[in-house]
């Protein structure tokens, strides 16, 4: 997407985001707020990260229940520093064992076997809530929290957004023309709708399944499974990497939502390998996950933040990869 100018438009999107969050602020919305949260140790720094921009996209009259299905190499310290993120937030933790993952696909070198975790939110959650936001800890909100959790499901067991490479995954995975790839970054679960016993029985079945790649792993499975079954959000509730980069996949989702979503995200989701905490990443908005970061307990020292503020310095000017972005965005 070719637009004005690079220093011009990141701007106007820090604005957008900026007013967003400030309208939160002033938020007398009244409504408890459910969200899941699944990792393993390494990613506990990020995982901060999403819980503290959910934080301050709820208004000071709602109740948010952070539900965090993680695995169990997570200890008591790290327990208690993640809580004192959020002391208005309720935190409940549900310890799994992530070795029934391990017949299952680890072929993305970026990409964990906790990534599999999210596949038991039905068999974990259907017990304890009705509904429930699920979010990739490799995103940030940027919007009203409740504008996504009020979101009519229109009677789909599962809201998602397009996917980046939606058209190419979809016919890589032989989806019926009715449905759409969705990216399974960002889902709100109807938990009323699903049977968790249907549930991890399709999940067996489609990994048995020998007519299909299941190169995405749990995205694979999950689009598999809701085949023209999700509601289909907006795309800014999952604005994806490749809205800001070049891209060569097709996406399931047209140009003006595409910009509209770059615009004005309500969730921006790192979805390239290149995440904001490695040194080749060259999403134009990295810097809003070190703003929060740094808020944390897993902050930068003074000297950490100036190297790699030098090395941000140096990317700029030598490496083709921002200088491609720098021409597209």
């Amino acid at each position: 997407m070719k637009l004005h100018s690079n220093s011009a438009e990141k701007a106007n999107i820090n604005y957008n985001i900026n007013r967003q969050l400030s309208d939160v602020r002033d938020d007398d919305v009244s409504a408890e707020i459910d969200i899941c949260l699944t990792f393993d140790r390494n990613f506990i720094p990020h995982a901060a990260v999403t819980l503290l921009s959910a934080t301050r996209a709820i208004g000071k009259r709602c109740q948010l229940n952070v539900h965090v299905i993680c695995s169990s190499d997570i200890g008591d310290e790290e327990h208690h520093a993640f809580e004192t993120l959020s002391p208005h937030a309720k935190i409940t933790w549900y310890e799994v064992d992530t070795s029934r993952f391990e017949r299952l696909p680890d072929n993305r070198e970026h990409i964990s076997l906790a990534t599999y975790i999210r596949l038991l939110i039905p068999e974990t959650l259907c017990p304890v809530v009705q509904k429930v936001i699920y979010l990739d800890c490799d995103t940030i909100l940027t919007d009203r929290l409740y504008d996504l959790w009020s979101t009519n499901l229109d009677g789909a067991p599962i809201a998602a957004a397009p996917d980046e490479g939606g058209q190419t995954h979809a016919k890589r995975l032989k989806l019926i023309d009715s449905s759409f790839y969705f990216n399974a970054g960002v889902l709100v679960f109807d938990l009323e709708a699903i049977d968790s016993n249907w549930f991890a029985e399709e999940v067996a079945r489609v990994v048995a399944r020998d007519d299909v790649d299941l190169h995405l792993q749990d995205q694979d499975i999950l689009n598999l499974l809701f085949e023209a079954k999700a509601h289909k959000l907006d795309l800014r509730w999952n604005a994806n990497t490749r809205l800001y980069t070049p891209n060569d996949l097709r996406p399931a989702y047209t140009p003006i939502e595409a910009e509209a979503a770059m615009l004005f995200p309500g969730i921006l989701h790192f979805t390239d390998r290149r995440k904001p905490w490695t040194e080749n990443c060259n999403h134009p908005l990295r810097d809003l996950y070190w703003e929060l970061r740094n808020q944390t307990l897993w902050r930068e020292t003074l000297s950490q933040q100036l190297l790699r503020n030098v090395k941000d310095l140096l990317r700029n000017r030598f490496s083709k990869s921002r200088r491609l972005v720098n021409m597209n965005y």
